[in-house]
């Protein structure tokens, strides 16, 4: 029997709850496993992946994690696992650059609660990764670091905006990433490079901690809000990235603050039950390979085939995302036009065009934009809620080349248009996971988005968790 495609596509990397159990049992060292994830860091300089390295501190914290298992104290449910953050999250005593030349020298002064929480677990930070400026974009492409590269399938972007985090996770230096999610950020870059990804619904993690925070703030006077209240503020979360289901859990459990730093149990995680399933292919949402159709209707035979209750239901996003797109033209980015002020010069043309842009729309555009952002939200809402799980792809197809291209059946689709099915999930507001499930024409991963109503985080990672171990 072959093994399930994310641990097939995974082969030869411990995913962090294998690595965080054999440190807390003795059978190997937080010591060693950095050393791993250093040696995995230096064969693998060329992804540009990292903006920031710290081996010098996370090499200290893995000794004194081993002198405190020696002397008998309990570690944390990810002890010794070596992990990154996406350099639009601040970590105390490191830059957090947003990946722009802008704030290249800029320094944090305090640590967002999610990436705390993980420490506080005894996880081992080992850097802050690459992502486009201000995460604005669905390659990975830095003005501060440049390019980073797939390490598994080098003809592709491994996406963004999490694409440092991605790649780090695929090419084995971290085993567990942070990233943040707007339209895709999180879920797309799992796609690109064959790992597991959950986009947390809204404030179910803190989105402290994020650069720009409220009114442009970097850190300088010792905290970073959240993100002000305009639509970024709104709908971005920060989430894990992982190799595997359950580190995603663990992950959640840990970052949420729904679990302590001590080990993470599944004693309340309930059994496999028979469930009322919505799917589509997301057809009415952008391009969709024949092959992605084909696949979401052989995902749904074989579910109804398990003794689930299965219903197509093509329409079910079908009005979030023209009412995203509206609302993200339009709604007023007054966070990154404070944090850059003065500071035009050092930001690209594009993205400080996006930002003026912005702040350009009448009041009423905005007003209007916002009424039929809500309402689609509502009804988008009410049609996931009346499923226990809702299943649509992650993108119309596998990922694109580095500059954005994709091939949709002899169509080529390009920039944010491949992002469509992950935005209409966003302005929902949902909890979504994005596993993979099966390999395109070329042999590139294609997943699947698992959504639940809200609060649904640990039932979307449950039912994750089954379709990790079903093959199609």
């Amino acid at each position: 029997m072959k093994p399930p495609l994310l641990a097939a596509l995974n082969t030869g990397l411990p995913d962090a709850s294998a690595i965080a159990d054999a440190v807390r049992g003795g059978s190997r060292t937080a010591v060693d496993v950095l050393a791993e994830a250093r040696a995995a860091s230096a064969g693998a300089s060329s992804l540009n992946a990292f903006i920031t390295e710290d081996w010098d501190a996370a090499e200290r914290a893995a000794a004194d994690l081993d002198r405190r298992r020696a002397a008998g104290e309990a570690l944390g449910a990810l002890a010794g696992v070596p992990f990154s953050v996406k350099d639009v999250i601040a970590v105390a005593g490191l830059p957090v650059t947003a990946a722009s030349p802008a704030f290249a020298r800029t320094v944090a002064t305090t640590t967002a609660p999610a990436v705390q929480r993980l420490l506080d677990a005894d996880a081992i930070l080992v850097g802050k990764t690459n992502c486009p400026e201000f995460a604005f974009g669905m390659t990975c492409d830095s003005p501060l670091l440049g390019r980073t590269a797939n390490p598994r399938f080098p003809e592709t972007t491994p996406g963004g905006s999490s694409g440092g985090e991605a790649a780090s996770l695929a090419a084995g230096i971290s085993a567990l990433g942070v990233g943040t999610d707007f339209g895709g950020s999180v879920r797309w870059p799992a796609q690109c490079v064959g790992i597991a990804a959950l986009r947390p619904g809204l404030e179910a993690i803190s989105g402290d901690g994020q650069v720009p925070g409220a009114g442009g703030n970097f850190g300088a006077d010792g905290t970073i809000p959240a993100a002000g209240p305009g639509m970024q503020g709104a709908f971005q979360t920060i989430g894990p990235m992982a190799r595997s289901v359950r580190d995603l859990r663990t992950a959640y459990l840990v970052m949420s603050g729904l679990a302590d730093a001590g080990t993470v149990t599944t004693a309340d995680r309930p059994g496999a039950r028979k469930l009322r399933i919505g799917w589509t292919d997301g057809a009415p949402l952008g391009p969709v390979r024949r092959e992605v159709t084909a696949l979401m209707e052989r995902l749904a035979g074989r579910l109804a085939a398990e003794g689930h209750d299965v219903h197509h239901n093509p329409e079910l996003l079908a009005d979030c995302l023209p009412s995203y797109n509206t609302l993200r033209a339009v709604d007023p980015m007054l966070d990154h036009a404070a944090a850059v002020a003065g500071l035009e010069h050092k930001v690209t043309a594009a993205n400080l065009q996006t930002i003026t842009a912005s702040l350009a729309a009448p009041r009423s555009d905005v007003e209007q934009a916002w009424r039929a952002a809500q309402a689609a939200r509502a009804a988008a809402v009410e049609n996931i809620t009346a499923f226990d799980v809702v299943l649509l792809p992650v993108a119309g197809g596998p990922a694109s080349d580095p500059d954005g291209q994709l091939d949709i059946d002899g169509r080529t689709v390009e920039g944010w248009e491949i992002m469509g099915h992950c935005r209409a999930v966003t302005l929902t507001g949902c909890p979504a996971v994005s596993l993979p499930v099966a390999l395109s024409a070329e042999g590139w991963p294609l997943s699947v988005q698992v959504v639940t109503g809200p609060g649904g985080e640990l039932a979307a990672l449950d039912f994750a968790a089954q379709l990790e171990m079903l093959g199609l």
